[in-house]
């Protein structure tokens, strides 16, 4: 079994979450992409502007008629801040023999030693590291492999040194902060969203 998984506050889930998910799910011939909205993200010191419950509704729309790609609400149910190296840990106990992909941005990737126990994240899943605009990979943290649009990949059979893996050729132009701010101008951010989402974001009128 081979699980990629894609956290984050999904303030709200957008368009280029999901080519991220797809690229990584093309690229590693994943079996399932799990969505793990957090209930409070732990690095992010400001209060999210929606509930968890509408973050985690919004996932569950826009992967609902996905194949493969499946919401969690791990850190939902939890009711309080996790960090990523809980999760990773829990999921793992869930699968010990199976390949654990944890995905996360360039930006993401640049703060990566602030985050808990990080080596452990490291020595739980393989990292694979999408690229975000006006973030650049760093290269000083771990050996690491660029990878090019359809090439095939073979991961390592035992994790005993961490695998980072880097993927330039993910685009991912739109972001949960433009959206939000779109919305509060009044504008229509529809094409930036799945369809599901834009329709419950205009029923509950978030981010208005």
């Amino acid at each position: 079994m081979r699980i990629a998984v894609l956290g984050g506050t999904f303030d709200p889930i957008h368009n280029g979450h999901i080519a991220a998910a797809r690229s990584v799910s093309t690229t590693f011939k994943t079996d399932e992409v799990h969505f793990v909205p957090a209930y409070s993200a732990p690095h992010k010191q400001s209060q999210e502007s929606v509930s968890a419950f509408h973050r985690f509704a919004m996932v569950a729309l826009a992967v609902s008629n996905v194949e493969g790609f499946r919401v969690s609400s791990i850190e939902v149910d939890a009711l309080e801040k996790r960090y990523t190296v809980e999760t990773l840990t829990q999921m793992r106990s869930r699968m010990p023999d199976g390949d654990l992909l944890f995905i996360l941005g360039t930006d993401m990737y640049l703060e990566f030693e602030t985050w808990k126990d990080y080596r452990i994240v490291m020595s739980l899943a393989h990292l694979v590291v999408v690229h975000r605009p006006g973030f650049s990979f760093r290269e000083d943290l771990a050996p690491y492999c660029v990878l090019k649009k359809g090439q095939d990949v073979t991961l390592p059979a035992k994790q005993a040194t961490p695998s980072v893996f880097y993927l330039p050729f993910v685009e991912q132009p739109v972001s949960s902060t433009a959206i939000r701010e779109a919305c509060r101008r009044g504008e229509d951010a529809s094409a930036a969203v799945p369809p599901a989402v834009w329709s419950y974001i205009s029923k509950h009128k978030l981010y208005s």
